[in-house]
């Protein structure tokens, strides 16, 4: 599965560097942290509406790549706290990771990890992982959803 993919190249650019890290190896292990995480988020919302065995299926690609990065709205909400609280470690790990990763990408100026930190956020990246795909079906379906379709009145969790 490309998360486990991303989550081993994160750790591999985290070894790679030595004794004294590379920034742009720490930049690159914390944005592919966030990813890894992002890309399992797409896999568990196609595989639970279309069915993980039409993964190279039009419609579970189409599921897949209508998660968008705002995720994090639907994921910090109290909607998603009532789903387990798995889902609210994850959603606070993808924010957290999410930020990390802004700031990588983005501000030179802010970005100054070095690997203990920067191993630590691979590390989360594999823990929310690991907490999403310990959710029972029903669950995965939930969280799907919330992620997938905005709130619109009228309806209660």
């Amino acid at each position: 599965m490309i998360e486990q993919r991303l989550l081993m190249v994160a750790t591999e650019l985290c070894q790679r560097t030595g004794r004294r890290p590379r920034e742009a190896f720490m930049r690159r292990a914390a944005s592919t942290a966030y990813y890894a995480v992002f890309h399992a988020l797409c896999r568990m919302c196609a595989d639970e509406l279309i069915g993980r065995n039409r993964f190279r299926s039009i419609p579970w690609s189409r599921i897949y790549r209508a998660v968008d990065h705002r995720a994090k709205q639907a994921l910090l909400s109290t909607d998603a706290a009532l789903i387990s609280p798995s889902v609210v470690s994850f959603g606070r790990a993808f924010a957290h990771l999410q930020e990390k990763r802004h700031e990588a990408d983005y501000n030179p100026a802010l970005f100054r990890f070095f690997f203990d930190e920067t191993q630590a956020l691979v590390e989360r990246g594999g823990k929310a992982i690991e907490d999403l795909n310990g959710l029972s079906s029903d669950d995965r379906r939930a969280l799907a959803t919330l992620v997938l379709f905005r709130p619109r009145g009228g309806i209660q969790p």
